[in-house]
């Protein structure tokens, strides 16, 4: 917009001059001043509107650099929600397998405690079998004792009979 009117008053200079061409040498030398006014400010229009495109091109460069590293972290995340969700599904997978492998160790547990109960109420049975053998046993070892002895013990001789013959 600022071009447009400087635009305007080159135009504007430059068809005055040509008015200014029979103009007494007053007018001309204050045309003159204006043209050097409107060229200066159009200069300085022309640094100002260079300035600007730099600080465009500048913003712009940041601009897309930032729109880049943003789509370079949507990406990430995409990727990080991707890892998040397996993840997720994993422990869940990992949860269950855990809940049923708990389950069979609780029944594993239960039967093996059953089969010690049972192993442990046979033990005593055959304990109290063994002792009853092991009293009949010694029972018969000191019946047998008892009767070797007798069997072993040699009868009193008797006296020998006096002949009576020196």
């Amino acid at each position: 917009m600022i071009r447009l009117s400087k635009d305007c008053r080159v135009v504007l200079v430059l068809c005055c001059l040509s008015a200014l061409a029979g103009c007494v040498d007053q007018e001309k030398k204050k045309a003159l001043a204006d043209l050097q006014t409107t060229e200066t400010a159009l200069a300085s229009a022309n640094r100002d509107l260079a300035a600007t495109r730099t600080t465009l091109d500048t913003t712009q460069k940041e601009r897309d650099s930032l729109q880049k590293e943003l789509q370079n972290l949507r990406a990430k995340n995409e990727t990080q929600g991707r890892q998040v969700n397996k993840l997720t599904a994993d422990i869940r997978a990992q949860s269950e397998q855990l809940a049923s492998v708990k389950e069979t160790a609780a029944k594993e547990n239960d039967d093996l405690k059953a089969r010690i109960a049972a192993l442990e109420k046979d033990n005593a049975q055959k304990d109290a079998e063994i002792k009853s053998v092991k009293n009949s046993v010694e029972e018969r070892i000191a019946e047998l004792k008892e009767r070797l002895d007798a069997a072993l013990k040699v009868p009193a001789k008797p006296a020998p009979k006096e002949t009576g013959t020196p």
